[in-house]
């Protein structure tokens, strides 16, 4: 497989996972609000639906405005194995902050992100893991009175 054609189906991917977030992610976990000016599903749609656009752009310019290169496709298997890694703390994250709550959630991925990143300094770790869950947190418990799960 060539870069091309590596790069082309990375497009296709993304703009596939796009579709079916836009058909079925958002109407699944956003809720309709007859209250708003505007409607709560707005923004991610926006966000998924510009994904969408870059990730088909990137294709089609891959495949047709591209000229043909031999170079083979950049697999490499400890970058795949650090993704999956990378991966899997964000399936851990999200299982904890739907099971436990936000603040443990954020914790763990912050910490586990800033160890994966290459720090070693434990009071670093604990300042970036624990600081900014916690800010966040109190800005919209406490200032604005809106709970976090």
């Amino acid at each position: 497989m060539t870069l091309r054609i590596f790069e082309a189906l990375v497009g296709a991917g993304v703009t596939l996972l796009a579709l079916v977030i836009w058909l079925w992610g958002i109407p699944a976990w956003v809720e309709p609000n007859d209250f708003v000016t505007v409607a709560p599903d707005l923004m991610p749609r926006v966000a998924v639906g510009a994904i969408g656009a870059l990730g088909a752009m990137m294709c089609l310019h891959r495949l047709f405005l591209e000229p043909d290169r031999t170079s083979p496709a950049p697999i490499n298997p400890k970058a795949t194995l650090l993704t999956v890694i990378v991966l899997a703390l964000f399936a851990v994250t999200v299982t904890l902050m739907l099971t436990v709550g936000y603040l443990v959630g954020g914790v763990f991925i912050t910490g586990a992100l800033t160890i994966f990143m290459g720090q070693r300094s434990w009071w670093a770790i604990l300042l970036t893991a624990v600081c900014p869950p916690l800010l966040l947190w109190g800005f919209f418990e406490i200032l604005l009175g809106i709970p976090l799960p």
